[in-house]
C-alpha cells in the first residue's frame, strides 16, 4: 500500500484545507540551494526533477543524476504533455519548488557562466506553464538565481536591482551575513524574534529594491552590492529579502534573495511554512485509508 503524508496545502487560509498526497509537490534541483532538504526536515514529501546542469562541487544536495540516467528533468515538468494533451506534467502538482541554480539546459555540463543559461525563459511553453501555475491556484517557491522566472511572469510585483529586462542583471549582492528585520507578525511569533541573522553564502545573489503594495514582505535588511564587477561597493537600505506574492484567487509565489539551506533550521523552517501559506508539517506516515477517514 502506498504511504502518504497528511500534508495540508491551500491557496489562502479562509478557503479551507485540502488533503494533499505525497506526490503533489515537485522540487526542481539547482546548483546552489537544497530546498528538498528543508522539505524533508519538515516531513514534506516531494517528487524530484533535475534542473541543474552539472555535478559540480557547489551542489550540496543528494541524488545527483548520472550522465547515463539523468532522471526526470525540469523540461519534462514544464513542457511534457499528459493525458489528452490538454494538460502538462506541472498540472499534476499543487506546489513547485525551484532551487536557485535551476538552469534548464537538460545537459550536465557546467559552463561557468560563459554561455547563456536561460533555456527555461527561452521556451514559450515552459514560461506559459510556470506563469499559469499560480494563476490556476498553484503555489510556487523560488530562491535567488531563479528570480528571472518571477520577474518574467509578474514584472510589477518586485523591482529588482539594475535592468529588470536583462536576464541575471540583478545578481549583484555581496556574500556575507546580515541582520534582517522580521516584518511579518506571524513570523515574529514563530521565531520569537523581530530580527534574525541571514546568511548569503554566495556572492552575486539577486537583489530586490522594492515591491508593489500587494506583496507581503517577510524579511528586510541592508544589502551590500557591487553593481559593476570591480566597481565600488554600495548599500541598499531596508530592502526586501523574502516576500510572498498573492496570485489570482488562490495562487501564491514565495521568493527569497538568499538560499534556505545555509540558514538556521528554525529560520528556514519558519520561512518554508510561512512563505507558502497552508503548508504544514506531516504528522508521520499514514495509509490512504487513514487520510480518507
Amino acid at each position: 500500500m502506498r504511504l502518504v503524508l497528511p500534508l495540508l496545502l491551500l491557496g489562502c487560509v479562509e478557503q479551507g484545507f485540502t488533503a494533499v498526497e505525497l506526490d503533489a509537490i515537485a522540487v526542481v534541483n539547482g546548483d546552489f540551494d537544497d530546498l528538498a532538504g528543508v522539505l524533508s526536515r519538515g516531513e514534506v514529501g516531494n517528487q524530484p526533477f533535475n534542473g541543474y546542469i552539472s555535478q559540480s562541487t557547489t551542489w550540496v544536495g543528494d541524488g545527483r543524476p548520472t550522465r547515463e540516467d539523468p532522471g526526470r528533468t525540469v523540461e519534462e515538468l514544464l513542457t511534457a504533455p499528459v493525458a489528452d494533451l490538454s494538460k502538462f506534467e506541472i498540472d499534476q502538482f499543487q506546489a513547485v519548488f525551484l532551487n536557485s541554480g535551476t538552469r534548464g539546459l537538460n545537459a550536465f555540463e557546467y559552463n561557468h557562466s560563459l554561455e547563456p543559461d536561460d533555456a527555461i525563459l527561452n521556451d514559450e511553453t515552459a514560461v506559459a506553464n510556470l506563469c499559469g501555475f499560480p494563476e490556476g491556484g498553484g503555489s510556487l517557491f523560488v530562491t535567488d538565481w531563479a528570480y528571472d522566472i518571477v520577474e518574467t511572469c509578474w514584472p510589477d510585483a518586485i523591482t529588482f536591482a539594475n535592468d529588470d529586462t536583462e536576464v541575471d542583471d540583478a545578481q549583484v549582492g555581496a556574500a556575507g551575513e546580515l541582520l534582517a528585520d522580521v516584518n511579518d507578525e506571524e513570523l515574529q511569533k514563530t521565531l520569537d524574534a523581530t530580527v534574525v541573522n541571514v546568511e548569503f553564502n554566495y556572492s552575486a545573489f539577486a537583489v530586490m529594491k522594492s515591491v508593489s503594495d500587494d506583496v507581503e514582505v517577510l524579511l528586510s535588511g541592508d544589502v551590500t552590492y557591487q553593481p559593476v564587477e570591480g566597481g565600488d561597493v554600495s548599500v541598499f537600505e531596508g530592502v526586501p529579502l523574502a516576500v510572498r506574492i498573492p496570485v489570482g484567487k488562490r495562487g501564491q509565489v514565495f521568493f527569497s534573495s538568499f538560499h534556505l539551506y545555509p540558514q538556521t533550521a528554525a529560520l528556514a523552517d519558519a520561512l518554508l511554512f510561512r512563505g507558502m501559506v497552508g503548508l504544514e508539517r506531516g504528522a508521520g506516515d499514514q495509509s490512504e485509508e487513514a487520510i480518507d477517514e
